[in-house]
């Protein structure tokens, strides 16, 4: 049984995120649009970043309002014509690993990276083309929800678990560079239809050439995070 997701706009939903990026992320430059980088001086509080956060997103989505429900609307259509395979091809990597139960949101972002909360299930898409693919984002994310349930079940394992001798961000490490080796598997790449390439975080590369040949030659799940997880 497929998900059921629903993608939609929710102004106050990119203000937390925002915030959230702000205060704890170490990508909070890939973040933020170059004209307001500005908002990381020193010079401010929390209390004051998270007041201009809030009213510079109200603006951006006040400004943008026709662009951004038409580019939810065109992403609902495009989601749609390729969920059934993508589904699908899941079904397959995963060996029929059920997804979670309950609704799923994917929430529309003004901002430049969208990240996701696997517990409360929703996640953050891009409104438009013009930089990123909406529906390539969705995929990622959707991955990354079956991903953690499967980990969690099979190997008793969350995304803040820390391994000793480890990375302390070693599970999400190995939770992106996995996205990433399947967002460059061929069968994945067509149902898609994009033909850029997915490149590892800084600090992952070595992971990632290791799990792109390691897939290449066998497509089992189990056998394949097997090597990573015990």
């Amino acid at each position: 049984m497929k998900p059921n997701l629903k993608l939609a706009v929710n102004v106050q939903t990119d203000i937390e995120n925002a915030q959230w990026f702000v205060k704890t992320s170490e990508f909070v430059s890939w973040f933020l649009p170059q004209n307001f980088q500005y908002i990381l001086s020193k010079k401010f509080s929390i209390l004051e970043k998270n007041k201009i956060i809030a009213e510079y997103t109200k603006q951006i989505y006040k400004l943008n309002k026709k662009d951004i429900l038409k580019g939810v609307s065109e992403t609902k259509k495009l989601w749609a014509k390729i969920e059934n395979k993508f589904y699908s091809l899941t079904n397959t990597i995963f060996k029929g690993h059920p997804w979670p139960k309950g609704q799923y949101f994917g929430y529309t972002s003004i901002y430049f990276m969208f990240p996701r909360n696997v517990e409360k299930k929703f996640f953050y898409f891009p409104f438009s083309k013009n930089k990123f693919n909406p529906v390539r984002v969705i995929a990622h994310e959707m991955l990354h929800f079956i991903f953690f349930d499967y980990i969690k079940r099979n190997y008793g394992l969350n995304e803040n678990k820390k391994l000793p001798g480890k990375n302390p961000k070693y599970i999400w490490q190995v939770s992106e560079t996995f996205n990433n080796v399947i967002e460059n598997w061929p069968p994945y790449k067509n149902i898609i239809s994009t033909k850029e390439k997915s490149r590892p975080y800084p600090g992952c590369e070595k992971m990632f050439k290791l799990m792109t040949q390691q897939w290449a030659k066998n497509q089992d799940i189990k056998n394949f995070l097997d090597k990573w997880l015990l």
